[in-house]
């Protein structure tokens, strides 16, 4: 079975129409009957570059303990953003779990027109939801490193990207320090995304678990527009699908996020409606 749930989390990146989306999901469609956890407010100070730390640090432990909750009974998570920062409750929550319960490694699919691969060292807009893949690394700031328990919670190379269109010289460098496998969309368009997907799949067969963590920017904004930082170019529709068929029939996939659907953004409902879709895809074609 599967468990819905989400977070409106924006103090990530400051987007305030991300405060009322996932409200307006859960009002619209009937198939959405997402649990609500409410971001956490916290005293700040400005000891930090990173912006809003203590408060997306505590919603993040918030997170991380529901998910691990609905993991111990046996469900499947969908967790709903909320800006990309909440992937480090969710993803630290699948990779705590698997350890605990099997002493296994957990692999992490990335779906994102950016590598939010930045630390406080390296960040430009001090936004968090650019910093989270670091922080499951166990990189950067230890409030963001600690989730459940301390340390990394994945290995470099257990990581795959894909579609990536929006890198920062610096992430570009820890991306190949690393030795992260990632792809961007052009190299998608060029070499194809079922040669791609099969290289991902091969790449991360090893694993029991793997978290896939999709962020809707990673699509055309053309398509796609309820989103807060969009990027030109972009997957379509039928890219979606595809990615999530391939990825769910042929690897364990133990977790998922959806995230950054800003309504304020959208047009005609279109981005709504296809959270709304997506949602029902994975529970219907999943390994339930």
């Amino acid at each position: 079975m599967f468990s819905i749930f989400g977070c409106p989390m924006h103090h990530g990146v400051g987007a305030p129409g991300l405060k009322y989306s996932l409200d307006y999901l859960r009002n619209r469609y009937e198939n959405l009957r997402i649990a609500k956890l409410p971001e956490i407010i916290m005293e700040e100070d400005a000891s930090t570059p990173l912006k809003n730390l203590n408060t997306v640090a505590a919603t993040c432990q918030s997170i991380a303990q529901y998910m691990y909750s609905v993991l111990e009974i046996g469900k499947t998570p969908i967790f709903l953003g909320g800006d990309h920062s909440v992937v480090m409750g969710s993803a630290s929550a699948s990779s705590v779990y698997v350890k605990d319960t099997f002493g296994e490694d957990t692999g992490l699919i990335y779906i994102d027109a950016h590598a939010d691969i930045n630390t406080d060292q390296t960040t430009v807009t001090g936004n968090i939801h650019g910093v989270p893949v670091s922080a499951l690394l166990g990189m950067g700031n230890p409030k963001l490193t600690g989730f459940l328990k301390e340390g990394p919670k994945y290995k470099p190379e257990n990581i795959v990207y894909l579609g990536l269109r929006d890198i920062d010289p610096p992430e570009l460098t820890i991306l190949n320090e690393q030795k992260i496998l990632y792809y961007t969309y052009e190299e998608i368009c060029d070499k194809g995304l079922d040669q791609c997907l099969t290289e991902t799949i091969r790449h991360l067969s090893h694993l029991n678990h793997i978290h896939l963590s999709f962020d809707i920017d990673s699509m055309d904004p053309d398509i796609m527009p309820g989103v807060s930082v969009p990027v030109p170019g972009g997957f379509d529709e039928e890219d979606v699908f595809l990615m999530f068929r391939r990825l769910m029939n042929e690897l364990h996939i133990l977790s998922y996020d959806i995230v950054e659907f800003n309504q304020e953004y959208d047009k005609g409902n279109r981005t709504a409606d296809f959270v709304s879709e997506l949602v029902d895809f994975i529970e219907k074609s999943g390994k339930n």
